[in-house]
């Protein structure tokens, strides 16, 4: 797959100074992410294609399968996967008693880096700013990431009945162009 890209209070240049390889990293992931109808493998494939590179998680995908898919060619089992995983990276406050979690985290240096994969309603993309803000208002949070679908129809064949109101790349760049948060975000979109 490709993406789109688009930089919140930040640029290309501010995301290589946290790691010179990050953008490439996760341009990565998401290209060999093969085309998939429904979210819940969409978000089983990024799981394991992240995991793999050595981001924290914060939960399994539902009904993930113990082994990787095979399209992937990741030959990594969930065992080692959880025995490496560092959960606490993904907790967007420290101070306050919310218990919200990014879906993955990973720290360059003393940088760290939250990622948000949404793929459902347009609403739980607020709560995923939301959350990026906390936690670069308590001075953890270095970037967050917010993947989206570019254009959720062509992706969701199978699922027309469920359309609504979901979270798409021109809706999340133009909700963070208006609400005005200052936590740094890099927003993609991945296109079909």
């Amino acid at each position: 797959m490709n993406f789109k890209r688009f930089h919140y209070n930040c640029t290309a240049e501010d995301i290589e100074a946290i790691d010179p390889h990050l953008q490439d990293e996760v341009g990565a992931i998401i290209r060999m992410l093969p085309r998939r109808d429904s979210p819940e493998l969409i978000k089983e494939d990024l799981f394991w294609l992240f995991t793999h590179k050595g981001w924290c998680y914060d939960t399994i995908p539902a009904e993930s399968n113990p082994e990787c898919p095979f399209e992937l060619d990741i030959m990594e089992s969930l065992e080692v996967v959880r025995d490496r995983n560092l959960r606490e990276l993904c907790l967007t406050s420290s101070t306050l008693e919310t218990r919200w979690h990014a879906d993955f985290a990973k720290r360059y240096g003393n940088h760290l880096v939250q990622v948000e994969t949404q793929f459902g309603q347009a609403e739980s993309m607020f709560k995923d700013f939301c959350g990026f803000r906390i936690a670069h208002a308590e001075g953890r949070l270095a970037l967050g990431i917010e993947i989206v679908l570019d254009d959720p129809p062509r992706h969701l064949a199978d699922h027309h009945h469920t359309m609504g109101k979901l979270a798409t790349f021109e809706m999340a760049k133009e909700t963070l162009t208006t609400i005005g948060l200052d936590s740094p975000i890099w927003l993609l979109g991945i296109v079909a």
